[in-house]
């Protein structure tokens, strides 16, 4: 007995769609590669090793979020060194005005403008704000630090210091009985019950929503450092302190002893205020270069992460671009064979009667 096997053309050509279906995947895959540089599935290549791949491309997130960052700290250390810079000139510049009206060179009215001028200007450099945060707020960045203090109807600051230069010499800063007040007297106050209100708890009644918390940042994986200040440092109640004194407590009708106490307190503060402020403008300096350093440092982190990851996920570029090119052959030679199948037929050889 004779046995015949039989291969249909629909069998044949089945099996070469199959093949040309395959190769399609195939090439899409490659073609991925030579986009990306990167195996197409990273998981079906690597195996077990596709976990040091994620690991890797976790820490560079995390360290590249920290750059990130940092270029945020740096920008609100920037804005708060140029607002300190402004409250340092103005500061100096008073204490010019001081030193002159030590000598006669400037009158107690005209003192007393510049004064007002100052407190104005020192309150606007105290809220100084970088997108939409105050710079001074410390950790409460949403709130303005420094009220104004000569507003009307009358400010606190401005109220606690009429209710307690009422009390402390029985008439108000407009009485021209002040003449009378005799530079102990004026001592005795500016050292007590003035000073008290330019301590942390009058202080923070009266003139400051700012926190005592400067914002911590975290410039590194290891690192955590200040990037801000607050107007609750020494040079801002010392400059406010200064610059009240100066414009509101009553310094036109002080008889010359009494106004020079008032003029050496306030030459005293703004110098404190001027040593402060360098010291946080040094700070901020440090700061910075700490967080220059990071970024080095993380940078090159990044770069052995990228290498190590690129050395496990990448492909070679060259050969990519082969493997492309093959397939693509493949998948035309295919395509012919099944053409040439599919046109076959039984009809072509039975012969014409």
């Amino acid at each position: 007995m004779t046995t015949t096997s039989h291969i249909s053309t629909a069998s044949i050509g089945m099996a070469s769609r199959l093949s040309i279906s395959k190769l399609q995947t195939q090439l899409q895959d490659a073609q991925k590669e030579l986009a990306t540089l990167r195996h197409a599935d990273v998981g079906l290549t690597l195996g077990y090793r596709t976990g040091e791949t994620i690991s890797m491309r976790q820490e560079v997130g995390r360290l590249q979020t920290i750059t990130d960052t940092n270029s945020i700290a740096n920008s609100r250390l920037d804005a708060s060194d140029v607002a300190l810079k402004g409250l340092q000139s103005s500061a100096q510049q008073f204490l010019g005005n001081l030193f002159l009206a030590r000598n006669g060179g400037i009158t107690a009215g005209a003192l007393a403008d510049v004064a007002k001028n100052a407190l104005l200007s020192f309150a606007d450099a105290a809220n100084t704000t970088l997108n939409g945060t105050y710079v001074f707020g410390g950790i409460n960045s949403d709130i303005k630090p420094i009220a104004a203090y000569n507003t009307d109807p009358a400010s606190p600051a401005q109220t606690a210091v009429a209710n307690a230069f009422q009390s402390a010499f029985g008439m108000t800063q407009s009485d021209p009985n002040v003449s009378s007040i005799t530079p102990a007297q004026m001592s005795a106050f500016l050292d007590g019950a003035f000073d008290n209100m330019f301590q942390s708890s009058d202080w923070n009644t009266n003139w400051s929503s700012a926190s005592s918390q400067n914002i911590m940042s975290r410039i590194s994986t290891s690192e955590i450092t200040p990037t801000g200040s607050n107007a609750n440092e020494p040079a801002f109640r010392q400059l406010a302190e200064a610059y009240t004194m100066m414009s509101d407590l009553g310094n036109k009708n002080l008889s010359e002893d009494t106004y020079n106490t008032l003029v050496s307190k306030a030459i005293n503060l703004v110098n404190a205020a001027v040593t402060d402020i360098t010291r946080q403008r040094t700070d901020f300096g440090s700061a910075k270069a700490r967080i220059a350093n990071a970024n080095d440092r993380m940078s090159i982190q990044i770069n052995v992460l990228n290498v190590n990851v690129g050395s496990l996920e990448g492909v070679d570029q060259a050969e990519a671009s082969v493997k492309v090119t093959s397939l693509f052959t493949q998948i035309q030679t295919a395509y012919s064979v099944t053409a040439k199948i599919q046109s076959l037929s039984i009809l072509n050889y039975i012969p014409n009667s």
